[in-house]
C-alpha cells in the first residue's frame, strides 16, 4: 500500500511538473510583408528563409505570419498575376498570410485564383461576397494554428477604400472592429491561447481591444511613418521594406503574455537561402530577355519617385497622357497617379528598357475611350485633387488639360480654373477623355466614370498601357520627358 501511495505521488509530481512546462510557454512570431519584388537585389524572399531556417532550428515554437501586400503589383506579376510570390510563399511555409489591399492589384478573381494555388491560408475576416453568402471564395474568415502546446488565432482586415480603390464592385467591406470581435470570439471557442491581428491602417479601436484582452498583438505595416494610436508595445510596426520583425514572448502559467520583445531585422545583412534564391532566379530568368529589351533613350533626366508623382506635374506621368490621348483620338487624356510605381530617378542618357516601364506601369490597364460632359470633368478633377492630403493615387495626371488649383483649399473647392486643349471647360459641352479601365470602373472613387458612354476606338489586341508606352518610345529612339506647366498649384506659384 505504501509502495502504491508513493508511485502515485510520484506519477501526481511528474503530471505537476509537466503541466507547469507546459503551462510557461516560450514562442517567437516572425512577421514579414510588402515583398512584392520578389527578385529585390538587396533584400528578398532568399534573405527571408535564411531567417526562417535559423529560428527553426530551435526548441521554441516558431510562427510564420506574412502580411501580404506582395501580390502585385511588379514587373514579373505584371504577366502572371502574382502566382510566382505563390510559389515561393509555398516553399517558405507561412501559417498564414494576411490579404492586403495591394493584393487586389489583379482584381477578386485572380486573388481568389492565388488563394487555391497557395498551400497556406489567406486570410480576410472583413470581406463578404453577395456570391458566396461569405468572404471570396478561396479565402478564409480567421485561422487557429497550433505549434508546441501554444494556439495562435489569425484575424486580418482592410481598409473600406480597398472597394473603391480596386473597383471591387461585387465585393464589401464590413466594419472592422465587428469582425475582429467576431473571429475573436469563435477563435477562443475554439481554444486559442493567443489572438493575433493584421492591418495596414489606422484602428481607433485598438487599444481598447488590446487592453481589454481581446486580443493580445497587432500588427501593422506603416511605412508612411505616421502612428497617431498612443506607443504601445503590443502594435508592432514594420516601417521598412525589406524588414523583418522578429517577436519573442512567453505565456505564464495563466496563459497571460508576457516578456514581450520585438527585433527588427534588415533582411540585406542576412545571407541568401540558396534553394529559394535558385527558384526566385528561375522565375526572374523567363523574363531578362524581354525585360532588357532596349526602347529608347532619355535626353534629361527625370524622376518617378512617390513624392513627385502623387502631388504635382510629372514629366513621365505627361509622357504617359500624352500619348494615351494620341493613341486613343481623345481631347484629352487622364491617369491617376497611382498608376505609376517605379519610384526611381532617371538621369540624362538613361537607355529605357521594356523593364523600366513595366516597373512603372505593373497594372494590365487597357485604354477606355469614355464620353464625358464638362460638369463631369470638374467632379471627375476635383476628386483628384482630393487625393493630394494622402498620397493615396488618385491626383490626376492629364493630356489637353491646364488645371489651375489652391492644394490649400478644402477638399471638393480645390479648382481655381480648368482649361480644355487651351479653353475654358464648358458644363454643358461633351468631351471625348481617355482614361484606363481601372478607372473607367470606377477605381479610386470616380464611381462617376463607371456611369458614362463609352466610345469604340482601334485598339487591336488589347492593348495595355504598359505596351502602348513602351512602343511610343522605341518608335521615338529618343524621348524628351518635360513638364510645361499644365497642373499648376496656385497656392505656391501665383494665380493665374
Amino acid at each position: 500500500m505504501k509502495v502504491f501511495l508513493m508511485l502515485a505521488m510520484c506519477a501526481l509530481l511528474l503530471s505537476n511538473t509537466l503541466f507547469y512546462s507546459r503551462a510557461e510557454s516560450g514562442f517567437t512570431i516572425i512577421y514579414a510583408a510588402e515583398m512584392a519584388e520578389a527578385n529585390h537585389p538587396q533584400a528578398n524572399y532568399a534573405h527571408l528563409a535564411s531567417l526562417l531556417t535559423q529560428h527553426r532550428a530551435t526548441e521554441r515554437p516558431v510562427f510564420f505570419l506574412f502580411g501580404g501586400g506582395s501580390i502585385g503589383p511588379s514587373p514579373l506579376g505584371f504577366f502572371d498575376r502574382g502566382a510566382h510570390i505563390i510559389n515561393i510563399l509555398n516553399t517558405l511555409d507561412p501559417d498564414a498570410m494576411a490579404v492586403s489591399h495591394r493584393d487586389f492589384a489583379y482584381f477578386s478573381e485572380e486573388l481568389s485564383q492565388r488563394a487555391y494555388e497557395a498551400a497556406f491560408p489567406l486570410v480576410l475576416s472583413n470581406l463578404y461576397d453577395p456570391m458566396t453568402e461569405g468572404n471570396l471564395d478561396g479565402l478564409v474568415d480567421s485561422i487557429l494554428v497550433q505549434r508546441g502546446d501554444i494556439k495562435l488565432g489569425v484575424i486580418a482586415v482592410v481598409a473600406p477604400y480597398v472597394v473603391q480603390q480596386y473597383a471591387l464592385e461585387r465585393l464589401q467591406v464590413t466594419p472592422a472592429e465587428r469582425a475582429i470581435l467576431l473571429q475573436a470570439s469563435k477563435l477562443r471557442a475554439q481554444g486559442a491561447d493567443l489572438l493575433v491581428l493584421m492591418h495596414t491602417t489606422e484602428l481607433d479601436f485598438l487599444p481598447g481591444l488590446l487592453s481589454d484582452g481581446t486580443i493580445e498583438l497587432a500588427f501593422r505595416n506603416n511605412y508612411d511613418g505616421q502612428q497617431l494610436l498612443p506607443d504601445q508595445p503590443n502594435i508592432i510596426l514594420q516601417q521598412e521594406l525589406n524588414q523583418a520583425l522578429v517577436v519573442s514572448a512567453e505565456l505564464d502559467k495563466t496563459r497571460q503574455l508576457q516578456n514581450l520583445n520585438t527585433h527588427y531585422i534588415d533582411l540585406e545583412t542576412l545571407p541568401a537561402e540558396p534553394q529559394v534564391a535558385r527558384q526566385i532566379q528561375d522565375h526572374s530568368q523567363r523574363l531578362q530577355l524581354l525585360l532588357r529589351e532596349p526602347l529608347g533613350r532619355s535626353t534629361v533626366s527625370f524622376t518617378t519617385l512617390r513624392d513627385e508623382v502623387r502631388n504635382r506635374e510629372n514629366a513621365f506621368a505627361n509622357f504617359v497622357t500624352d500619348t494615351l490621348k494620341n493613341y486613343t483620338g481623345a481631347e484629352l487624356a487622364f491617369v491617376n497617379s497611382g498608376t505609376i510605381r517605379g519610384v526611381k530617378d532617371y538621369p540624362a542618357g538613361t537607355m529605357l528598357t521594356r523593364g523600366d516601364i513595366l516597373a512603372e506601369l505593373p497594372f494590365r490597364n487597357t485604354p477606355v475611350l469614355l464620353e464625358l460632359s464638362g460638369q463631369d470633368l470638374i467632379s471627375v478633377f476635383e476628386h483628384g485633387l482630393s487625393g493630394l492630403d494622402n498620397q493615396r493615387g488618385f491626383f490626376l495626371h492629364s493630356s489637353g488639360v491646364t488645371l489651375f488649383f489652391d492644394s490649400t483649399a478644402p477638399a471638393g473647392s480645390r479648382i481655381k480654373q480648368l482649361l480644355v486643349n487651351g479653353e475654358p471647360v464648358v458644363a454643358s459641352s461633351m468631351y471625348k477623355v481617355a482614361t484606363l479601365q481601372y478607372l473607367a470602373e470606377g477605381g479610386d472613387g470616380f464611381d462617376i466614370l463607371n456611369k458614362r458612354s463609352k466610345l469604340s476606338f482601334f485598339n487591336p489586341d488589347d492593348r495595355n498601357i504598359a505596351d502602348i508606352i513602351a512602343a511610343a518610345i522605341k518608335n521615338q529612339q529618343s524621348v524628351e520627358l518635360v513638364t510645361d506647366g499644365r497642373l499648376l498649384d496656385v497656392s505656391k506659384q501665383g494665380q493665374p
